[in-house]
């Protein structure tokens, strides 16, 4: 399912911090915003800084979030859409057939990132020592060390995508290994099972690995460009 609408929206202040306006619509219950402030947003580190006077809850409406931050920041005049206008629409069957998803590749940097989907919806560090940082876009889950990006991930199956779209995706959260490998052969997909801590992992060539969950071997994940599908 691709997210057409807009939901996040950034500013940059004039030190260089990034304003984060975050839309959840979550089932039967009211659109709520919730406004963030960063610092190195884009960057190997980035830093969630603390804001003060903000109602616990949150917001109710989207200009309301943005009246307070003009109030305290009257240099930054407008927000812009994370997206930027950016949409890179991929076959997933084709990607999986001929092991690539360009124009998406390897050791692309942070900024040609940003320029071919825009900026990410969220990120999260994961280690100071690595500088390294995930990238949301929807659900898809962008890994990258010291500025570059290392690999993919998409957890459960989850198809919610925004600049970066994987078309005729046909994983689902309740998607099983044998579902999975029936899916493959129907559409002509080669793979091969490999065992890793005890479990079975699918793994396709180009560096895409699907594994599961142990208990139920429902979809876990799948990864692209994981570096032990690349090395075999």
């Amino acid at each position: 399912m691709a997210i057409t609408e807009r939901r996040t929206v950034f500013a940059t202040t004039g030190e260089g911090r990034t304003f984060l306006l975050r839309r959840y619509d979550p089932p039967g219950e009211p659109a709520s915003y919730e406004l963030s402030l960063y610092e190195d947003y884009l960057g190997p580190m980035p830093k969630e800084l603390p804001l003060q006077g903000l109602p616990p809850e949150g917001f109710t409406a989207e200009t309301e979030a943005l009246e307070q931050v003009r109030r305290r920041h009257p240099e930054v005049t407008a927000f812009e859409d994370v997206r930027r206008g950016r949409h890179v629409a991929i076959d997933f069957v084709r990607a999986l057939k001929v092991g690539s998803l360009e124009p998406l590749r390897p050791s692309m940097t942070s900024d040609e990132l940003v320029d071919l989907l825009g900026v990410p919806e969220e990120v999260m560090s994961i280690s100071r020592d690595a500088s390294a940082v995930l990238w949301f876009y929807g659900a898809v889950q962008l890994y990258l060390e010291h500025g570059r990006l290392i690999c993919l991930e998409i957890d459960d199956g989850v198809g919610v995508f925004t600049s970066l779209e994987l078309t005729g995706w046909f994983l689902e959260p309740s998607t099983t290994r044998t579902e999975l490998e029936e899916a493959l052969r129907l559409r002509g997909i080669t793979f091969t099972r490999k065992t890793h801590l005890e479990a079975q992992v699918l793994r396709v060539t180009g560096g895409f690995q699907f594994d599961f969950h142990a208990e139920v071997e429902r979809i876990h994940a799948l990864y692209w460009n994981h570096p032990l599908a690349v090395s075999g």
